[in-house]
């Protein structure tokens, strides 16, 4: 668009060839998008930068007061003029809006240079081009580099963060001619809405003053909104306290009205502010910004509550007959997918709040390195837990060996095994090295190796030994609590000062107590058989041989010492 200069405002022929020449120029655009509608607008100098940005919000006004819905497309151009990389997607939209139609403003007011001296994409090219201000201004153009939209020309993210500052500065300007400004007083001045469009018509004019960039209606109604809103969470916080306390029939839902609430607000929020107030100005964004951060948080909120009541509910009726720590170690990986639902969410959270996630994560990924360096035994304590839980070698309640030790598991958490003694001790073992550890498992078995080696005397007869034999078998096969098989008695070898007889069964129970019964009540038995047989059990013996005693087969004489 051709931008008349303050010099030939005197010429009113002039004006009418420039307006002339104006609605050609739009007319001829129109028509070659006609021709080509998927074209990009033409951002590849300051001048087609400036060209596109001017004519587009025209354009778009005139498509706005004929209420014609393709405004939001040719207002896209004009938006895509401005360099948004400082400002946070999630507001993106409505700053990149509001700067627009203020810079719009600053641009019609203010003396602009012919557009043949603007450089075009010639001119770009041949002086290389980075940067070109407007004369008279610290209004910027700067060419955009890298993979985002490189070449085109944009308005720097200074000028859009100074929009307002420089629209304040030049408001009281009158627009130069053919201009027609962003409009930016005519929306500003309040809603869409009927019945509370009449109520701030019949205000007071003082009520419809503008304080710092928005009518004094319109402070007030934003502080009644967030008011409302924190008030609202707040109740929505009590209630379902109350509900889930209660009897009351879905009382288990009261856990969800919280998070839900914080949930509704952005969107509430959203349609209060731009479709019902249609409230400007940099208040509104930041409290835009704390809705949405409330949004985010419940609906992380709300993740970790529905994945651990589903974690719950498998836990406690797909493992209903399994061991305990199956079940807990379904609730420990719903907890761990919380976790990442969580992370997930509080990442699309920081993505739009316009954090740069990649480096940050980059730079976790660094410290979490170094903090896995400095924490290595506790994630080895971690994997361990995760190994017991896997494999479960023992669960909570088991009587077991661990190493030379024995006792009974209290209890198998992510980083350590606590077991009670047999001297009413707790002992603490951290779970990598419970791991590694040759585990027995002693409440497992389904019975108790009865295993005793009797030690008769030497002067025991072979016949007695016989006997002993016959007669402790005899004993174990009608003892009622002894299983059948496997079991033996043998003679199994000459000690140094005994014969020594094995006993060899199992006792059909798997309580330790119980088996000590048992085993008592054969060994009272063992004592009965060995003194009805006519011989005894050794004892630890020193025989002497001495001369005059001959021993057979050696020489009359000799000393002979035998233990």
């Amino acid at each position: 668009m051709i931008v008349i200069s303050r010099t030939a405002r005197g010429g009113r022929s002039v004006l009418f060839v420039m307006i002339a020449i104006m609605a050609w120029a739009s007319g001829a655009t129109s028509e070659e998008r006609a021709m080509h509608p998927l074209k990009p607008p033409d951002r590849s100098s300051p001048r087609a930068t400036l060209t596109t940005f001017l004519d587009s919000i025209d354009t778009a006004w005139t498509l706005y007061t004929a209420k014609d819905p393709s405004v939001r497309d040719v207002f896209a151009r004009a938006r895509g003029c401005l360099d948004l990389s400082d400002v946070p997607p999630l507001v993106g939209p409505e700053v990149s809006a509001q700067s627009a139609l203020v810079l719009k403003e600053v641009l019609d007011r203010i003396e602009l240079p012919p557009m043949a001296d603007i450089p075009d994409a010639a001119e770009v090219a041949t002086l290389g081009l980075k940067r070109w201000t407007i004369p008279h201004t610290e209004i910027t153009l700067v060419q955009k580099a890298g993979d985002d939209r490189p070449g085109e020309w944009l308005f720097s993210k200074e000028a859009v963060a100074r929009a307002t500052e420089f629209y304040e500065k030049v408001r009281s300007l009158p627009y130069r001619p053919g201009r027609l400004g962003g409009h930016i007083e005519a929306l500003r001045s309040g809603t869409d809405a009927t019945l509370i469009g009449r109520l701030v018509s019949s205000l007071p004019p003082s009520v419809r003053k503008e304080v710092n960039g928005m009518l004094v209606w319109q402070w007030v109604a934003l502080g009644l909104l967030v008011l409302v809103s924190a008030l609202a969470a707040a109740a929505a916080g009590w209630l379902g306290r109350r509900w889930s306390a209660s009897r009351m029939p879905g009382a288990r839902f009261g856990v969800y009205l919280f998070p839900l609430m914080l949930i509704a607000t952005p969107f509430f929020g959203r349609v209060m502010i731009l479709r019902l107030f249609k409230i400007p100005g940099e208040p509104v964004l930041w409290v835009r910004l704390v809705f949405s951060m409330m949004g985010y948080f419940g609906l992380a909120w709300l993740a970790a509550v529905i994945l651990a009541r589903i974690g719950g509910f498998i836990a406690d009726h797909g493992f209903r007959d399994a061991r305990p720590l199956k079940k807990q170690l379904v609730r420990v990986m719903f907890r761990i997918a919380s976790i990442v639902a969580v992370t997930v969410i509080a990442v699309m959270a920081l993505q739009r709040l316009g954090v740069p996630v990649a480096g940050l994560i980059a730079g976790v990924g660094v410290g979490g390195l170094a903090i896995a360096l400095a924490a290595q035994s506790t994630l080895e304590n971690f994997i361990g837990g995760i190994i017991l839980y896997a494999d479960q070698p023992v669960k909570v309640g088991d009587f077991c060996k661990f190493g030379e030790r024995r006792g009974v598991v209290e209890d198998v958490g992510l980083r350590s095994v606590k077991i009670r003694t047999l001297d009413r001790t707790i002992v603490t073992v951290p779970n990598a090295d419970f791991a590694k550890l040759q585990l027995e498992n002693l409440a497992e078995r389904d019975r108790v190796l009865l295993r005793e080696n009797l030690r008769l005397r030497y002067g025991t007869t072979r016949a007695q030994l016989e006997a002993v034999k016959v007669e402790l078998e005899s004993m174990l096969k009608e003892h009622e609590r002894i299983a059948d098989e496997p079991l033996r008695v043998r003679f199994i070898g000459f000690g140094e000062y005994y014969l020594e007889v094995e006993l060899y069964a199992y006792a059909m129970t798997d309580a330790w107590p119980e088996f000590l019964e048992i085993r008592e009540d054969v060994l009272l038995k063992v004592m009965n058989i060995v003194e009805r047989s006519g011989t005894r059990l050794a004892l630890p013996t020193e025989i002497h041989y001495q001369g005059g005693q001959p021993v057979p087969g050696e020489r009359s004489g000799s000393d002979i010492h035998a233990t």
